[in-house]
């Protein structure tokens, strides 16, 4: 990722920040802070993030994603006598456009107890392997297996229990150990759930995903507010109207963006950038 020139942002340099995770986050995460903020980056060898949530199941995320994530930062901070942390949390569903496609959603937060900042960072991608599948045969483990990218990208089976409780198998280390599990469950079950796994260090697409939220937080780091020059100046808030280029009438496409400090408040208008119209194909007028 290209360097961009020293600003405001300069107050994180030489100092350590704590990366929030137990899942090998910080093999994409330390890299591009280090050379992009000049922090040096470390985990906390005894937090426990799987208490916010659990892509497995075993544990419901009670809290929305934002909240989420600055409760893993601030349990890590909590944990250390540091005062700069990052944490991220991530969600896997219909992408909120396009129902019929999956997509992933990452959010990243940059937490400063010393300047009192919160800048965050996000990306949507439809580009996941996230999937499910209920399978009877060891001919659909295989399959299933093949098209998501095992063992490079790891896979978690579920069974329910008599009482109505789900039990989780997962951290397969090969095919021949996945196939054993298989085996021995389905002699007692009809079928079984086999869905991808989706924690950070067993699945290679989401770790890009997440890459991509921290090149974005980095990018709203070394934006820098006109009034007060602290970084983290972005979009809070997207305005919609770009007008039509065959009826010059407003579509529902973003033409503008609000940009807010963080620190003093200050906020503008902004257009977006190298648009000023529409194609008629997303008008609701010429393409109703």
């Amino acid at each position: 990722m290209k360097t961009l020139k020293q600003g405001g942002y300069d107050l994180f340099k030489g100092r350590t920040l704590i990366v929030a995770t137990m899942h090998k986050k910080e093999n994409v995460i330390a890299p591009i802070l280090e050379k992009e903020l000049s922090v040096y980056c470390k985990t906390i060898p005894d937090l426990n993030t799987d208490n916010f949530g659990t892509f497995s199941g075993e544990i419901e995320r009670k809290d929305t994603p934002i909240e989420t994530v600055k409760a893993k930062a601030l349990a890590a901070l909590e944990k250390s006598t540091e005062t700069l942390v990052l944490a991220s949390e991530g969600s896997f569903g219909s992408h909120p456009s396009s129902p019929f496609i999956s997509a992933n959603e990452e959010i990243v937060v940059l937490i400063d107890t010393k300047n009192n900042l919160e800048i965050r960072g996000w990306h949507l991608t439809t580009t996941t392997n996230f999937n499910h599948q209920e399978i009877s045969t060891i001919s659909e483990l295989i399959e299933f297996a093949e098209r998501i990218g095992f063992p490079d990208h790891n896979v978690i089976i579920k069974t329910n229990t008599v009482t109505g409780k789900i039990k989780v198998w997962k951290n397969f280390e090969s095919q021949e150990e996945l196939k054993s599990t298989a085996i021995n469950l389905l002699k007692g079950n009809k079928s079984i759930h086999i869905e991808t796994d989706m924690r950070a260090m067993n699945n290679p697409t989401r770790l890009k995903a997440i890459e991509n939220a921290v090149i974005d937080l980095v990018k709203n780091i070394k934006s820098l507010c006109p009034c007060c020059k602290m970084p983290g100046f972005s979009i809070v808030e997207a305005i919609r109207g770009l007008k039509c280029s065959l009826c010059n009438l407003p579509t529902k496409s973003v033409k503008a963006y609000i940009y807010k400090c963080k620190k003093c408040d200050y906020f503008c208008e902004r257009a977006k950038e190298n648009v000023s119209e529409e194609d008629p194909m997303y008008c609701d007028f010429c393409n109703p």
